[in-house]
């Protein structure tokens, strides 16, 4: 196919994600002209629908939540979590750059955030902190105007009626909806802005959680004279001489020459959706569900070895894991998936169990642990099981609480649902014996609030995804009486977290340790600078960012 036309810029960004879009947000701010091509017909790649938090050690947001760090404890945990694989120069790189990230973006965009109460991952080592995670506020997507119809939807489950999000804070206004004053109140006014957004754009415009950072992003990246591209598939690079100086992009049919006079930043969101690619490096890939774009298939990957970029040895984790449900139609295809991070697996009243009826792992624990255990154990379904209490106090996937439906995921085989465990049982295929007395012996202790199998609910992180209005443990509570619900959950992964060697400033390396000259590579298609370990909730949004950010002031200041 001939080159139909050409362009010029000063960095071009593959990929639409916060690590892109912050680099080609920062990029702008220091006078350079930037071009983000995105693949898909939609920006903002797996950060558009996750929940968006960025985990950033000594953030100036940490007052909020009573905290106070330093940049030597955010080392000294990051170390203790790391072990052998902590690499002093480029975890030195992303604390000292975090901050001042988070602080450049505020000062000089529409992004906000704050700090969220959510504690590390590993809240039993030293120098662990609440108020790491931070999210973006709340943002009103009509200040998008037509490019809100142009952000990538949240997963159902994530948003009532589809597209009608929430912050995390306000939840429980809404499970309130018809029990007080206030939450009607706050439920009726959202829900009627709700309806006229969705005459209006087709979906609802109030953004929460990624789906906010990313319209924070995108909105800024326009104010500041970026020119955004989708439906644009990047091709190659051009090379002169070993370095690149810039792609050559598909877009429309039409391959188009786009120069690059500071460089190209590989943004792509990585290869989850490259069966071959994640077959290499991921735990019993046959097993695993995979959540995340299907344009995910690794482009920036095949366009960084073309020019000569190298992968490092696989991580000790290739991917952020978490159980995940499917819903299928009735002809046994896909429609949904849903990543079970925390918050419904953490409340009191529900059990997960294996396929022989055994409790297998805490069930509260970070989700990168919990799906280590199901691989570990050869796990391939296992069954997250609750009452009708249990259902319609907190939920269940994408069966929302109240006061929101649910019978139509029980008919559509969603929900699993039996009168009684014998019943549930049976239609699980497990033996009745083994999964009453499971039940029955999590049930003994879970009156007193105890759980001495697992220890469910004994550190602050399991608190942080229970109900605090429950007494005495936020996590654990009998399953009292049916009728009883059953979720098949799997395996799965939201991103893979393998990418190429690259210096502090996301320069991509050689096998040799040289660098690429005129390109770099940040989120997903850099290697974790946490190399698969999770320390916090946000351990892939936060380094995006804050390469995305040393990337952009290295092409800023280059000669």
């Amino acid at each position: 196919m001939a080159t139909q036309d050409k362009h010029e810029f000063d960095v071009v960004i593959v990929g639409s994600g916060a690590g892109g879009l912050t680099t080609a947000l920062v990029a702008a701010h220091k006078g350079l002209k930037a071009l983000v091509v995105e693949k898909a017909s939609v920006f903002g790649g797996t950060t558009a629908y996750s929940g968006g938090g960025a985990w950033i050690p000594n953030n100036p947001h940490m007052h909020q939540v009573g905290q106070t760090d330093s940049r030597e404890e955010g080392a000294a945990y990051i170390r203790s979590v790391l072990g052998n694989y902590y690499d002093d120069d480029k975890v030195g790189a992303y604390l000292d750059s975090g901050p001042e990230m988070v602080s450049f973006l505020e000062e000089r965009s529409r992004v906000e955030f704050y700090s969220v109460p959510l504690p590390d991952y590993r809240p039993d080592l030293p120098n662990a902190k609440v108020g790491r995670t931070i999210l973006a506020r709340e943002f009103d997507g009509r200040s998008l105007g037509s490019w809100l119809k142009k952000v990538r939807n949240v997963l159902p489950g994530f948003a009532g009626f589809g597209t009608m999000q929430s912050d995390p804070a306000h939840i429980g206004k809404f499970k309130n909806a018809f029990r007080t004053r206030e939450g009607f109140l706050f439920s009726a006014g959202r829900f009627a802005n709700f309806l006229v957004d969705l005459a209006r754009f087709g979906k609802g415009a109030h953004m929460a959680n990624g789906n906010a950072l990313v319209g924070r992003l995108l909105g800024s990246a326009l104010d500041a004279g970026v020119t955004l591209w989708n439906n644009a598939n990047a091709v190659r690079t051009i090379l002169e001489n070993g370095v690149v100086v810039g792609l050559i992009v598909n877009r429309r049919g039409k391959e188009i020459e786009v120069r690059a006079r500071r460089g190209v930043v590989l943004a792509s969101g990585g290869f989850g959706g490259n069966k071959a690619m994640t077959a290499a490096v991921m735990p019993h890939p046959e097993h695993h569900v995979s959540v995340h774009p299907e344009s995910n298939v690794g482009d920036g990957i095949a366009i960084g070895k073309f020019a000569g970029g190298s992968l490092p040895d696989p991580n000790p984790d290739n991917g952020v894991w978490a159980p995940v449900s499917v819903m299928r139609d009735k002809t046994g295809k896909v429609i949904a998936k849903y990543p079970h991070f925390g918050p419904d697996r953490g409340k009191p009243g529900s059990i997960i169990v294996n396929e022989k009826g055994l409790r297998f792992a805490n069930e509260a624990s970070p989700y990168q642990d919990f799906v280590n255990v199901m691989n570990e154990q050869g796990i391939t379904t296992a069954y997250f099981i609750g009452d009708h209490a249990f259902l319609r106090n907190y939920g269940m996937g994408i069966a929302l609480p109240a006061p929101l439906p649910y019978r139509k995921f029980v008919r559509n085989g969603y929900l699993i649902e039996a009168p009684t465990i014998r019943a549930l049982a049976s239609k699980l295929g497990i033996d009745h014996a083994t999964l009453q007395g499971t039940i029955d012996r999590f049930n003994q202790h879970a009156l007193d609030g105890k759980d001495p199998q697992f220890h469910r609910g004994e550190n602050i992180y399991d608190n942080a995804q229970g109900d605090f209005e429950h007494k005495p443990n936020p996590n654990v509570a009998p399953l009292r009486k049916g009728p009883y619900y059953a979720l098949p959950v799997h395996p799965g992964d939201v991103s893979t977290i393998h990418g190429f060697n690259t210096s502090v400033d996301a320069e991509v390396l050689r096998a040799d340790g040289t660098v690429v000259q005129g390109l770099f590579a940040v989120g997903l298609d850099q290697n974790s600078v946490m190399r698969g370990f999770y320390p916090g909730g946000g351990s892939s949004i936060g380094p995006a960012m804050t390469f995305g950010y040393r990337a952009a002031l290295k092409m800023a200041h280059a000669a």
